[in-house]
């Protein structure tokens, strides 16, 4: 049993892709950006032997191996990460052109992608924000301290460990704290640390960098967000995924939502079949104590009446004897038979 349900409005719909769009610019552009210069550090400081992270690669007479080292580890990455394999034979490269915009390298086109979308994702992230707030519906995925002791057992639940889960209303709890995190946390760290990072930014809010710990700080910050913000999308699109595709596609696209209602309760098969046999059927009175007609009326105490004394009796001229043998008769039923009734109308009459 299901009724469809207006769930998400337009202007719900229209962000969610604009922002969608956003975001796959934003990553790939930004992976462009960083091949330019494939280290991390820490800081104000860019010396290569003080970066936490670095891609890159080593040509060892002529074998061109990619590399990735974090933290002093290195990881052998060839293939993916570090080099790739171009018509002219292997090239140092961070991150492969089927990852980046524009897919063949060139840092000023890669900067003018991400800047422009990034101006997109926010104002329109922002009309998003505002609008829900606005109607109430932004309360309704923010986690609250009644949400936040629900996650043990929402968890549990995921991990199969519970039958049932403890969700309550549209969003569960796990899907609140992320959401939670995303719009209070996530967002706003990794625009101010991409403005943080912009020198025209930097001459009117000079405080950002400080905010940071350094321009190269906040690069490292707005570097590890992105991945958690790609972490957040994949779980996403995962859950909408597994939790029914079509009727998810439906409501982003079209806003309308296939919501399955609970069955009624019903009665046990076996109760429903006594019911219908007792209607059939009704209960069999024993034989012992049923009670027919004539005998109710012989069972009933008949009015007491005064025996005829012989002298009454011959008074009427009807001797003793007769008088007698009719009281000792037993009474007749109440149905007479026609020679009967002739009889008594010829004694009336004589």
């Amino acid at each position: 049993m299901a009724d469809l349900v207006y769930r998400q409005n337009r202007i719900t719909r229209t962000t969610h892709w604009i922002n969608a769009i956003a975001l796959i610019v934003l990553f790939m552009s930004g992976l462009q950006i960083f091949n330019a210069f494939p280290r991390l550090h820490w800081g104000n400081t860019t010396e290569p032997e003080e970066a936490f992270l670095s891609i890159a690669a080593t040509n060892d007479e002529g074998d061109v191996r990619g590399h990735t080292e974090l933290f002093g580890y290195r990881i052998d990455t060839t293939g993916f990460l570090g080099v790739q394999n171009t018509d002219l034979g292997p090239a140092p490269r961070a991150f492969p052109s089927w990852l980046t915009i524009p897919g063949f390298f060139w840092l000023a086109g890669g900067r003018r992608w991400h800047f422009f979308f990034a101006w997109i994702f926010t104002l329109n992230g922002l009309l998003y924000i505002i609008y829900n707030v606005a109607n109430g519906h932004m309360r309704k995925f923010l986690l609250g301290p009644k949400d936040a002791a629900l996650l043990p057992a929402m968890a549990l639940y995921y991990l199969r460990l519970r039958k049932e889960s403890p969700q309550q209303g549209e969003y569960n709890p796990l899907q609140k704290m992320a959401y939670t995190g995303v719009f209070l946390i996530l967002t706003p760290l990794i625009i101010l640390s991409g403005m943080a990072m912009s020198p025209q930014l930097n001459m009117a809010f000079n405080w950002l960098p400080s905010m940071f710990g350094g321009r190269q700080s906040a690069r490292s910050v707005h570097f590890i967000l992105t991945f958690l913000f790609v972490g957040f999308t994949f779980g996403h699109v995962l859950m909408a995924l597994t939790t029914g595709a079509l009727n998810n596609m439906r409501s982003i696209l079209t806003g309308w939502y296939k919501e399955t209602r609970p069955k009624p309760e019903e009665e046990p098969v076996w109760l429903e079949t006594f019911t219908e046999e007792m209607i059939k059927k009704p209960a069999k009175i024993p034989v012992s104590r049923q009670l027919s007609a004539p005998t109710a009326l012989e069972a009933s105490p008949a009015p007491e009446e005064h025996p005829a004394t012989p002298q009454a009796a011959q008074d009427n001229g009807t001797p003793s004897s007769e008088s007698a043998n009719e009281q000792s008769a037993p009474e007749p039923s109440g149905e007479t038979s026609p020679t009967e009734s002739k009889e008594a109308k010829k004694d009336v009459g004589e």
